[in-house]
């Protein structure tokens, strides 16, 4: 049987090896992964009293992450991407969420709508919170509009990450110039 030598047909192999998640996560590093975890550990204790019949699925977390900063070590990678600013933080980690999906129902419990949206719910304030937006101390009557609609689109249908990130990018400076409640 012949050996398949990739990394003398493969550039890209060449010069930086094969990159697998596993060897992604360990260039990562250990202490930024903990660091996620755990601002998304305090994202979801904020609103965890909403749904009592809910729990944050560790492992399922622990994949969130991993992907996310897969995801973006191959953004960074493939693409002219020296800085990955809150706004891309925050559509990656919103994508990872939403599809990942780390909230589960404890057994027994009997779907209800809003428990249904949880995970959507829960990405929606993992972005905002990345981007420095609290929901508490804004007044306008838009962002409970922009958060029911956003959390619909998260649950049931399709985004894009390029689409997510502008809408990202003008979140943050429409949160900027709306001044917070007094």
């Amino acid at each position: 049987m012949a050996k398949n030598n990739d990394a003398q047909t493969d550039p890209i192999i060449e010069t930086h090896g094969r990159l697998s998640p596993e060897k992604i996560i360990s260039l990562v590093g250990k202490e930024r992964i903990v660091d996620r975890l755990k601002f998304l550990e305090r994202v979801y204790n904020t609103f965890v009293d909403r749904w009592p019949g809910m729990y944050l699925n560790p492992y399922l977390l622990r994949e969130t992450v991993e992907s996310y900063f897969c995801d973006v070590y191959r953004l960074k990678f493939f693409r002219p991407v020296n800085f990955v600013d809150e706004p891309k933080q925050a559509a990656y980690t919103i994508k990872w969420i939403s599809w990942i999906r780390p909230i589960q129902m404890y057994e027994g419990t009997g779907p209800c709508p809003s428990t249904i949206m949880s995970n959507a719910y829960y990405a929606l304030m993992a972005g905002l919170a990345l981007l420095g937006i609290n929901l508490d101390t804004k007044n306008d009557a838009w962002w409970a509009s922009y958060v029911t609609n956003a959390v619909y689109i998260l649950h049931f249908h399709s985004i894009s990450i390029e689409s997510l990130n502008q809408e990202m990018y003008v979140l943050q400076a429409l949160a900027r110039a709306i001044p917070d409640k007094r």
